[in-house]
């Protein structure tokens, strides 16, 4: 979601406020910011939604199909058909949970706070392909405007969120995603459609991997 531009009297204002210091160890109890990501689409427990992927590569472009499945916080994206050229992209995306699940997976502290924006920095606490990941939440709703992944291999990965409200939820409308560094560059953008409140999600669908039939 693109934030509207401060008026030049609010900047003043945002600019006198005083900020943690970078690397501050978030309390998750005390955290507004923290505390108002959790605090979004409570009474969702689960969705279906149909996604559309559009992506470009240095040797070319592809476009995948296919379906989201959320349940509280956990996800899986299950495609329909994914072509060769595009199994190695879609392969390397890394994930991230819901913000219920950060403070058992990560290693939570803030990297940055603005009038606008609080961006937290998760650092895995197992080892994955992450090195880190850096999320841009927006004070007054809750929402996650940004992710941006720092990967093992030297790359780096940004996903840009919008959203619309179905139902009286804030849901992702579009993703936009850029990968940069390593073997594969590539900007993809992902339009969520055909959204189902509250479906029935099986736990084998949970347990599924984007390449299942």
């Amino acid at each position: 979601m693109q934030l509207m531009q401060r008026l030049i009297s609010s900047l003043f204002a945002a600019c006198a406020t005083i900020a943690p210091a970078a690397g501050q160890t978030v309390d998750a109890r005390t955290d507004l910011a923290y505390q108002k990501a959790l605090g979004v689409n409570k009474g969702l427990q689960s969705y279906t939604a149909h996604i559309a992927v559009d992506t470009r590569v240095f040797f070319g472009r592809f476009g995948l199909d296919g379906t989201v499945y959320c349940r509280g916080d956990q996800s899986v994206v299950l495609f329909e058909r994914v072509p060769m050229i595009a199994k190695a992209a879609v392969s390397k995306m890394p994930t991230i949970s819901g913000p219920g699940d950060w403070p058992r997976r990560y290693a939570m502290s803030i990297a940055a706070r603005t009038g606008d924006t609080t961006t937290f920095r998760l650092i895995p606490v197992r080892a994955e392909n992450a090195r880190s990941i850096d999320v841009v939440v927006s004070n007054a709703s809750g929402l996650v405007l940004e992710y941006a992944w720092s990967i093992v291999n030297g790359q780096t990965i940004t996903s840009d969120e919008t959203y619309e409200t179905i139902n009286g939820y804030e849901l992702v409308r579009s993703i936009t995603t850029t990968m940069r560094g390593g073997v594969i560059n590539a900007v993809s953008t992902t339009v969520f459609t055909n959204y189902a409140i509250n479906a029935v999600v099986p736990e084998s669908i949970l347990a599924s991997t984007p390449f299942d039939p």
